[in-house]
């Protein structure tokens, strides 16, 4: 079963106290974090860092040199953080449940450890498409990317200016990079507009040159 957000807080709320938090678990509102610890798991898992990852980067910074009273304060942050991502996911692993970010990241794990699975499923899907493409994020980029590395049979539409999900973890770099992982791709700019007046497309088109140089147009 794939939890939403709130199942998801449910779930953590019920299982509180098996869960390695201190910091995050204040005596007064015990469920006060849960929300934000979610959230946190769910960008991970967007960014396509693992959990192991985080785990690591939590202990390199406790393995780090010079401290401060703030850098402590962060070192016992990040090392309780970690240790709730991994114990999140043996819940919910124990539980049968996976969350959306689950349904992109387990099949990344699964391909990147068995090529040959990888191959089946890149012969299955031999042409690929993916519409309002700057609103991917980076694991579903990485996912699109290796499902299409053998062919490379892939379209995408996307428009930088319509970018507005980075709260989301939408990540309008993915056009950038993807020019880059496919030298080959055709560029077809759309210049043709249907729906919006000139009036309305002249002020759109001058509030977006506040974004430059951030532009593909630039």
């Amino acid at each position: 079963k794939v939890l939403s957000d709130a199942e998801r807080i449910i779930f953590l709320k019920e299982h509180l106290f098996e869960l390695p938090l201190n910091y995050y678990r204040p005596l007064g509102n015990p469920t006060k974090y849960l929300s934000a610890v979610t959230s946190l798991i769910s960008r991970l898992k967007d960014e396509d860092v693992g959990m192991e990852e985080y785990g690591e980067y939590a202990e390199k910074l406790k393995k780090s040199g010079v401290r401060s009273q703030e850098s402590e304060v962060e070192i016992i942050q990040q090392d309780e953080l970690a240790n709730t991502c991994a114990k999140y996911q043996e819940l919910m692993a124990k539980h049968g449940y996976l969350d959306f970010g689950d349904q992109v990241v387990l099949p990344l794990k699964l391909f990147r450890a068995r090529p040959h699975i990888l191959k089946r499923y890149q012969e299955k899907f031999r042409y690929i498409l993916v519409d309002e493409f700057q609103d991917t994020n980076y694991a579903q980029f990485q996912l699109v990317r290796l499902l299409s590395e053998g062919h490379e049979n892939i379209t995408v539409v996307g428009d930088d200016d319509q970018s507005i999900y980075r709260f989301r973890a939408a990540a309008v770099s993915n056009i950038i990079q993807f020019r880059k992982n496919f030298p080959k791709a055709i560029v077809v700019v759309l210049t043709g507009n249907y729906r919006s007046t000139q009036e309305i497309l002249d002020r759109a088109y001058d509030l977006v040159q506040h974004n430059n140089p951030d532009r593909l147009e630039i």
